[in-house]
């Protein structure tokens, strides 16, 4: 009995819940900003849970999907143990992401066209980042554009639409939507690169072109904060509530120009860290049980990685 529970709690645990947490973050933006109405404290919700649900479903499969790809490189690096270490087989992880892909788009497909299609456009992503002949996340150029897009541009998008309720919208309205996109496009942009350069030496040696490996750190964490400034310019394109993008991207600006000054893999850390937390704050403003979800994804996922391999997990302290 202790062994099923075991293993059922570390299938929950390969679809990596502490990064769900950024991708709920810019889903939830995406519904404050196409939704003029919306204020602290204001609980009208909408389709919102339930496209948040759906589409950290198909989120998650893709998480999968990448750990069943990295394995030699998460073994090199020391981390995300569940697979290298073979506690759970690969067969299993490919059957969990089939089964949490589909109900992601089945989720979808009740919400309408418009939705679906940008559920599907972000399996596509996730085949192209993670997969073969693509394989976009090997790419110095590509990895970077695949998580701008994927984790920024269509993960905003479904946030927004959510706000929608459903509505038929002209081709004008989404247009808006694509423009208010761009902001968390480009800061997904440069926290991807930031990420980059403490994976350099395990992804170097597994045979990864990513940006940072190509160009080196230095590039990178400069090409981080140049996306960071972009984010920040990008953010007054916003269809309502600026400042919810505005303020974090202005105060992350001087994290990433710090890094790219230093040049440390410290500095690094922070700059793909920090950022995020404090976007998922002034989110929280509007979503207050998103901020008790954070908490709980927080503490669990610690209780989990301390008990099941005695590491700290997560952490906003450098490895």
């Amino acid at each position: 009995m202790i062994s099923i529970s075991r293993t059922f709690v570390d299938m929950l645990f390969l679809l990596r819940f502490p990064l769900l947490a950024p991708v709920w973050t810019i889903l939830i933006l995406g519904w404050i900003t196409g939704s003029p109405d919306a204020g602290v404290g204001k609980f009208a919700y909408g389709t919102l849970f339930i496209n948040t649900l759906g589409f950290s479903l198909l989120v998650a499969s893709i998480y999968v999907v990448n750990q069943i790809q990295d394995i030699e490189s998460d073994r090199i690096n020391r981390k995300l143990f569940l697979l290298p270490h073979g506690i759970i087989s690969v067969p299993a992880a490919w059957a969990l992401a089939a089964v949490c892909a589909a109900a992601g788009l089945a989720i979808s497909f009740t919400q309408g066209v418009w939705m679906f299609s940008l559920f599907a456009a972000g399996f596509v992503m996730g085949i192209l980042y993670n997969l073969p002949p693509a394989q976009l996340k090997n790419r110095a150029v590509g990895g970077v554009a695949a998580n701008a897009l994927g984790h920024g541009v269509i993960t905003f998008l479904v946030g927004w639409l959510s706000a929608k309720n459903g509505q038929e919208l002209a081709p004008p309205e989404f247009i808006e939507g694509l423009l208010s996109s761009l902001a968390p496009g480009f800061a997904n942009g440069a926290v991807f690169l930031a990420t980059t350069i403490p994976d350099a030496v395990g992804d170097a040696r597994t045979g990864k072109r990513t940006f940072c490996v190509a160009y080196g750190a230095r590039a990178a964490a400069a090409a981080a904060a140049a996306m960071c400034a972009l984010a920040l310019a990008a953010s007054f394109l916003m269809e309502s509530h600026v400042w919810v993008m505005a303020i974090p991207a202005a105060i992350s600006l001087g994290v990433f120009v710090y890094s790219a000054v230093s040049a440390k893999t410290e500095s690094a850390f922070y700059s793909f860290k920090w950022p995020v937390f404090l976007l998922s704050a002034f989110v929280t403003l509007f979503v207050p049980a998103y901020g008790v979800l954070i908490l709980f994804t927080f503490f669990a996922s610690r209780v989990y990685y301390k008990y099941r391999f005695g590491i700290v997990y997560p952490t906003f302290k450098p490895k």
